[in-house]
């Protein structure tokens, strides 16, 4: 029997000014199905992310029709909406390609570098751990203690025994090139995780910046748009960097609203600690925290309960810790998530198609967090 008629026509996208092809436009039976895989198809060939009326004027369908079929593939994780109000596609779109590719492109060995035994990146292993079983593959792990040097040997080192992919999750933005650059003579792919670095091939991380302006408009409505703010960021890494811009971004529309001081911690909540002390001794009228991170929320609320402050913390991560804090009432009132598993699940997918020497449309992935606070902690399912 013959397949549905497809019209496929010519267009111009004038935000590269170069030819593309609109959109097949199906004919077959379930017109919501097809419309809904015509968008899929579109966000995996574009090389972009894509606003809803590029969507529209790309796959000829109504911008109300694009938009239902939008938030309704968001919803089952097909897509991702940006801050920005882009869409692309999501983490259950490259599971299950993942899943598709893994029988005929077959990986045997995977590195995966990361800076300590924090309670994210244990979930990030536990989750790589799951996806190397489902691909047959070993998994390699290994703690660089948040030294950029010895990241870098151990990038090396996996390149010496012949990795199949390998995946890291960066102690520092920069200073991995020439480790990175030896991979890719190598032919064998680096995926960072979590944050971007410099020489990786790809990047799959949360929208960072979209965290920090949630956890910062979330702290700036706590205080009531007035007071003291204190702002703790971790490691030099862009995760961290992004998620301090976007609390400033969310915190500069509050004229009433300080930032007292900036600090920096690590990634765990020892570090945490010793900012929330920094910062007290220094600015003890302090009215609100940003961490970013949980862990480092977890030791700054620490040091606040020793001395009975009742200031109210915000923090990224979604880690069980924070969480049990916000439902029971403090001091850390919200965190902005991530999904260590989603992250692991896109990094293998992404890796795997390079892996087999695919052209991947797009080299950086940013999955969309969410706000947890006291109205909706009951409902969320915090990792760790």
């Amino acid at each position: 029997m013959a397949g549905p008629s497809v019209i496929v026509t010519r267009m111009t996208d004038p935000a590269v000014g170069a030819q593309s092809s609109r959109a097949p436009v199906s004919r077959g039976r379930v017109p919501a199905l097809s419309r809904a895989a015509t968008v899929l198809r579109v966000a995996g060939d574009v090389a972009r992310p894509l606003a809803l009326a590029e969507l529209a004027d790309i796959t000829g369908y109504p911008k109300s029709s694009v938009m239902g079929i939008c938030h309704a593939l968001t919803a089952e994780n097909l897509l991702s909406r940006g801050v920005d109000g882009t869409y692309v596609l999501g983490p259950r779109a490259y599971e299950l390609g993942s899943t598709a590719r893994a029988e005929y492109w077959p990986i045997g060995e995977i590195g995966f570098s990361y800076p300590l035994g924090e309670a994210f990146f244990r979930a990030e292993i536990d989750a790589l751990h799951e996806e190397a079983d489902r691909l047959g593959a070993r998994l390699h792990v290994h703690t660089a203690g948040e030294d950029k040097s010895e990241q870098s040997r151990r990038i090396v080192e996996f390149v010496d025994d012949a990795m199949d992919l390998i995946l890291i999750e960066p102690v520092a933005t920069n200073g991995l090139e020439e480790a990175c650059a030896r991979a890719r003579a190598a032919r064998i792919p680096v995926v960072a995780m979590g944050s971007a670095v410099s020489g990786a091939d790809a990047v799959v991380a949360t929208d960072n910046t979209k965290a920090g302006t949630l956890a910062g408009g979330a702290l700036a409505r706590a205080l009531g748009g007035r007071g003291r703010v204190a702002v703790v960021g971790g490691i030099p890494i862009t995760a961290n960097s992004d998620r301090i811009a976007g609390c400033l971004a969310a915190l500069s529309r509050y004229p009433g609203l300080e930032v007292a001081v900036t600090s920096y911690g690590e990634l765990d909540a020892p570090s945490g600690r010793r900012a929330a002390e920094e910062v007290l001794r220094s600015h003890p009228d302090v009215d609100g925290f940003f961490a970013s991170n949980d862990q480092i929320a977890i030791g700054i609320s620490r040091v606040l309960r020793e001395r009975g402050l009742a200031v109210p913390i915000v923090g990224v991560d979604g880690a069980r810790g924070a969480v049990d804090e916000i439902r029971a009432g403090g001091p850390i009132i919200a965190t902005a998530t991530q999904d260590p598993r989603a992250l692991a699940q896109t990094a293998m997918e992404i890796g795997a198609a390079l892996h087999r020497g695919a052209s991947v449309t797009r080299s950086s992935v940013y999955l969309s967090p969410r706000l947890i606070d006291v109205d909706n902690a009951s409902d969320y399912e915090p990792w760790g």
